[in-house]
């Protein structure tokens, strides 16, 4: 298959009432405010800070002529995420990665605020499974995210643990509920992500800032994001650490609602007589890079990345390898409450890593999504197809996932 024709064909799907109505709200609203459809898309993010921006930015418009005192903003988060997979013959209901959180902000300037966020990942079976005792609960728990920061109209610094500069585009393409996001080198080495840097990145000092020298009739402020690392444990290291660890990222987005983005992560490994490293397949330091793009229009979602990884990766055995990756997501819109779903995840180690024997990861996705509240309440079913092969030539086999996605929020604040 031509997968790049296919996403050519996704991206060119919108029709000219979704940009009429675009056109609209854009010039009612101001620039600088989402319309409906950005904020159902952008909300839909995992990164829960990208969500808050947009809630804030619609929230901020809708208050821009009441002049209120200084306040502390605060906001309890849930999502209870439950399925049943079933693959062969064994099937069983399991969490389907269920968080809390809660997060503030308080203005300290005129155009600043300084902001903090905690949030812990769970498992909600265990949590309402009375046979579980207390310990085992409590080691089904843990930190998925917890910074603090301070933000300017056009620049953010944070420090903590937070979703990476690399994530700003992998995001493009991790919306697969149960399933999606192994292909890009965000999750890599069965992590998530936040010793290397590319998922939730761990003790990591980043900076976002808005560069707003584009054409404005045709451009959104252009993002630069910047992170950096140091002396973070590296996967199946048997306790050795990365050096220095640094990722770069850049997001265009049009007025059409076209976003095109790049991302580098660099974490600096020293082989220097350490046998242990190189018998995992290690050669050097991890690079990835990784390019992408998505388009949505009233009706639909379309998202491709592509990513080029060394050092990065391992198979389900735990040996590193050089390698590319691509993903491809999708959504249609049949009725006013059900969506159709499909894309594809690609990882294959280069075809002189003779050390990864016949691993490949190769699926393709389709499900369908019933929703109550845009993506923040469904019910879905997925069905992954899979071509994927273990170490050993073994099939990774089909999978048949059902589940609910239920997230609530309650906001309030309190003033000097």
């Amino acid at each position: 298959m031509n997968y790049s024709r296919l996403l050519i064909l996704l991206l060119s799907l919108s029709g000219s009432q979704a940009y009429a109505q675009q056109d609209s709200e854009t010039k009612q609203n101001g620039r600088d405010t989402p319309s409906d459809i950005e904020v159902r898309e952008l909300t839909a993010d995992e990164d829960p800070l990208s969500s808050s921006e947009v809630e804030q930015d619609v929230e901020s418009q809708e208050a821009a002529s009441v002049d209120e005192p200084r306040s502390t903003n605060f906001e309890l988060y849930g999502s209870f995420r439950v399925r049943y997979r079933g693959q062969d013959s064994d099937g069983a209901w399991e969490d389907g990665s269920s968080r809390i959180g809660f997060n503030m902000d308080r203005k300290v300037l005129d155009k600043s605020n300084l902001f903090a966020r905690y949030e812990t990942g769970f498992n909600l079976l265990d949590s309402l499974d009375s046979s579980v005792s207390a310990d085992e609960f409590k080691d089904s728990v843990f930190k998925r995210l917890g910074y603090v920061g301070m933000e300017t109209p056009r620049s953010k610094i944070i420090a903590g643990k937070n979703w990476s500069t690399y994530y700003e585009i992998g995001s493009f393409t991790d919306r697969f509920m149960g399933a999606g996001g192994d292909a890009a080198g965000v999750f890599n080495a069965q992590s998530d992500g936040g010793s290397t840097g590319t998922g939730r990145a761990d003790e990591v000092l980043q900076t976002k800032m808005s560069l707003d020298f584009l054409s404005q009739d045709m451009f959104k402020p252009l993002e630069l994001n910047l992170q950096i690392q140091h002396g973070n444990k590296i996967p199946f290291g048997g306790g050795e650490k990365y050096g220095t660890a640094i990722g770069i990222s850049s997001v265009m987005t049009t007025r059409r609602n076209l976003t095109v983005g790049v991302a580098y992560n660099y974490a600096e490994i020293d082989l220097n007589n350490d046998q242990l490293l190189r018998s995992i397949g290690l050669t050097g330091s991890s690079r990835s890079f990784l390019v992408g793009a998505r388009k949505f229009g009233e009706r639909w979602y379309a998202g491709m990345v592509v990513a080029k990884m060394e050092n990065h990766e391992t198979t389900d055995q735990g040996m590193y390898f050089d390698g590319w990756g691509s993903e491809l997501y999708g959504q249609y819109k049949l009725t006013d409450r059900v969506w159709l779903i499909g894309g594809y995840n690609i990882l294959e180690p280069d075809s002189d890593q003779s050390q990864t024997g016949d691993y490949r990861i190769r699926y393709a996705m389709a499900g369908l999504r019933y929703s109550y509240d845009e993506f923040r309440r469904m019910i879905f079913a997925n069905v992954r197809v899979n071509e994927g092969l273990d170490s050993d030539g073994s099939l990774q086999g089909d999978i048949y996932t059902i589940g609910i996605k239920w997230d609530f929020s309650f906001r309030g604040s309190f003033g000097d």
